[in-house]
């Protein structure tokens, strides 16, 4: 899984369970140094076309084959004219994309909406309650996704105030928060299918590849002392409308 045959800089993986077990895999690589969708058909890696405006950066896919088609959500924004990031969702790898909500991390699996800013928190909105994460210690936000053999797992990539890199598994409701280290660095938005993979650093910071880790290991932490979980009443809005 996660093979390239180029030198091109690849992360944000995420491999979906196909209908017959396997997996479909997703991931970004970097195309005249933006980062563009891609998943992989069988035989290559193929472009997913958003339809978004050529300078637009996409990034954090996910996705779960439902009602006889895949469903996609990723972030993409940062094009001339807008710079703000959305949340979107696609109904086929050739579907419309569907802004949900301006968010610079998240994912929509089912019913649940999950977004968060740079700097969270972290809302987890589903019918009827919204979960809030918010953070201690931590200064930016990277990736918010899911494993898909667990989906109540959260795994959230960050940056801490020192400016300390994390990769975390953190499970709502349960309050389990725990430290996903690879190859001895934190698992840089990783991905689960069986094994780990993640994007490991080459250079400068994004400058990374997706590789299988050789050794992982899932070390607890103290919930409370990174995160305060609170709950909301979900409020019901328009879905068409547009987030100002």
């Amino acid at each position: 899984m996660f093979n390239f045959n180029d030198s091109r800089y690849t992360h944000m993986p995420f491999a979906a369970v196909r209908p017959d077990g396997q997996p479909e895999e997703f991931c970004c690589i970097q195309v005249n140094r933006l980062w563009k969708l891609y998943h992989f058909t069988g035989r290559k890696w193929k472009r997913v076309k958003t339809g978004l405006p050529a300078d637009a950066t996409e990034c954090g896919p996910t996705a779960e084959f439902e009602d006889g088609i895949w469903k996609i959500s990723f972030i993409a924004g940062g094009w001339k004219g807008d710079r703000r990031f959305r949340l979107y969702r696609m109904y086929g790898l050739d579907g419309e994309p569907m802004a949900q909500q301006f968010a610079d991390a998240g994912f929509v699996q089912k019913d649940r909406v999950v977004y968060a800013d740079r700097r969270g928190p972290v809302y987890i909105v589903e019918p009827g309650v919204t979960k809030i994460l918010t953070f201690h210690g931590v200064e930016f936000l990277y990736r918010v996704s899911y494993d898909p053999f667990q989906p109540n797992r959260l795994l959230i990539s960050g940056q801490y105030a020192d400016g300390t890199i994390f990769s975390w598994a953190y499970q709502p409701g349960m309050k389990i928060l725990r430290n996903v280290i690879a190859d001895g660095v934190p698992a840089y938005k990783c991905a689960f299918f069986g094994e780990c993979y993640y994007a490991k650093r080459e250079a400068g910071f994004e400058e990374r590849r997706i590789v299988r880790a050789s050794d992982v290991r899932l070390v607890d932490l103290n919930a409370e002392q990174f995160i305060t979980e609170t709950e909301q009443p979900t409020y019901s809005r328009s879905e068409n409308m547009e987030f100002e």
